[in-house]
């Protein structure tokens, strides 16, 4: 079997900028490989002997027409899409491309936007859709096309079963032992790699655990948390408890982080909701990786960097930054959230943070709360700010469907456009809030923005990072990028019909 795993060319969306595939909620001001898509591309190739093709259009530079030169002389069986909410537009269309150029081919959507509403998917009726966790469903499928085992009852798959688009739905599929998956083969990867907060490059992002202890009622944990807690919701009927926290081990870990180094990487964004789960652990990892001289940067809790001794073996080990999801600077706000922690938890973790070598990073999320106000916004900018982290991170509360605060706003009729659809969750606005309206949010958006880099200290910070001719084009990408939202009217999302992923009849081909 020969398979093409595709992140199609930008001009297929309506943005014509490249989706972040990792956390899936924004046109990403850098661009990072899709690590849970290159995971799935390893099992295909390991564990089903696929001949593999991973076709990742943004990081080649690869246009329309080299993507319809791919597909027409590659002479692949099937097509596979990592589809986001942003992205599902883009993967549609590559894959109705990919029906018209050679009739017949499989094709194969996984992710959040195609766990959610699978019925829009449907390109030909050789599609199928994996829902939540996609690994073993992948390989129940490769069965199904040998004639091992029947269709009905499949669970996680999603397949149609007539020509008028009828479909049909399997049941939950179990979770699986992360420990058991192959590391991701590093090697499919022919793309370049740049992040924002890391001065070294090439990067990669790497993840070596899924699910969360936590149940903040707004997160959009990355993208294939997103799918599995869509999954998850749906056995509950309800938004009940989240999936529960699978970790690869240490000795693993340490492993893809000496095979990182090995092929001359120089940085790596951890993707883990969570990468400090416990100081042993932690630490144990942090030794074994110190003699790598990797750059890294990671995501934690604020409440899990208190530790001095902790935070100094991550910067011995080339931590460089920490992001903590801080959401709100009001301990009121943060209970409402069932954040789990309180301000002065995260004023803790920034002190400790810049004593002991690592630079932290803090965010303040818009309307995570429906008792969210100026005054209570006005207050999270004010103490952010003061707290002299290199970045804030700003973003408007997104209420996706795998969230509670998606049931919220369902119920009370916040959104928009009655019901979710895609955005950017750094540029655009979807709901109104009993004391915000979405427009006010919007503006209280680019005044963060505005007041965080258009600053001379703002700006300052963003030019003494520069090192080389490519680190100035892409600080200027992403710069252009900032003003054009700034810049805009309004941010109100792509051109997308209410309550649709996709903006054309899912039954079209071609």
């Amino acid at each position: 079997m020969k398979a093409l795993f595709c992140i199609p060319p930008v001009e297929f969306n309506p943005r014509q900028k490249p989706v972040d595939r990792v956390y899936g909620c924004n046109y990403g001001y850098d661009y990072k490989p899709a690590i849970h898509f290159l995971q799935v591309a390893t099992v295909a190739q390991e564990r089903l002997g696929w001949t593999v093709r991973f076709l990742d259009c943004p990081a080649e530079n690869v246009g329309p027409d080299g993507f319809e030169s791919e597909v027409k002389e590659g002479d692949y069986d099937v097509a596979l899409f990592w589809s986001t909410y942003l992205s599902a537009v883009e993967d549609v269309e590559a894959a109705r491309r990919v029906t018209r150029l050679r009739p017949g081919t499989k094709i194969v959507f996984m992710g959040t936007a195609p766990t959610w509403k699978p019925d829009e998917f449907r390109v030909s009726d050789q599609t199928w859709c994996l829902l939540g966790e996609p690994e073993e469903t992948l390989q129940d499928l490769a069965a199904i096309w040998d004639g091992k085992r029947a269709m009905e009852g499949t669970p996680g798959l999603a397949w149609y079963t007539d020509s008028k688009g009828t479909w049909a739905r399997g049941p939950f599929r179990d979770l699986l032992d992360v420990s058991k998956l192959p590391m991701p083969d590093r090697g499919l990867l022919r793309g370049a790699y740049r992040a924002n907060r890391l001065d070294v490059h090439p990067v990669t992002t790497m993840a070596v655990s899924r699910g969360c202890g936590f149940r903040c009622t707004f997160c959009c944990t990355n993208a294939v948390d997103q799918a599995i807690e869509l999954e998850f919701k749906r056995l509950q009927e309800a938004y009940v408890k989240r999936p529960p926290l699978r970790k690869r081990t240490v000795e693993q870990i340490v492993a893809e982080f000496q095979d990182i180094a090995a092929r001359g990487i120089k940085g790596v964004e951890i993707a883990d909701n969570i990468f400090t789960w416990g100081k042993s652990r932690t630490e144990e990892i942090c030794k074994g990786i110190a003699p790598l001289g990797l750059h890294w940067i990671c995501l934690a809790r604020a409440n899990m960097l208190h530790d001095p001794a902790m935070i100094r073996a991550m910067a011995d080990a080339g931590c460089k930054l920490v992001y903590m999801g801080s959401e709100s600077f009001d301990d009121g706000l943060l209970e409402d959230m069932v954040k789990e922690l309180k301000v002065k938890d995260v004023v803790k973790a920034v002190q400790t943070c810049k004593e002991n070598g690592v630079e932290p990073e803090v965010s303040v999320l818009i309307g995570g709360s429906p008792q969210e106000s100026w005054r209570t916004l006005l207050n999270s900018f004010r103490t952010a700010r003061g707290l002299g982290t290199r970045f804030v991170h700003f973003s408007a509360a997104l209420p996706a469907p795998s969230t509670q605060l998606y049931d919220e706003a369902m119920k009370n009729g916040w959104f928009h456009d009655g019901d979710f659809h895609p955005a950017d969750n750094q540029r655009e606005v979807i709901i109104d809030l009993p004391n915000l309206s979405g427009r006010e949010i919007s503006l209280a958006l680019k005044l963060a923005y505005a007041g965080q880099y258009l600053t001379p200290r703002g700006v300052w910070r963003q030019v003494k990072t520069v090192r080389s001719l490519e680190d100035l084009r892409h600080k200027t990408k992403s710069a252009m990028n900032l003003f054009g939202f700034l810049g805009a009217r309004d941010s109100s999302p792509v051109a997308i019909p209410p309550g649709r992923v996709t903006p054309r009849p899912a039954t079209s081909v071609g």
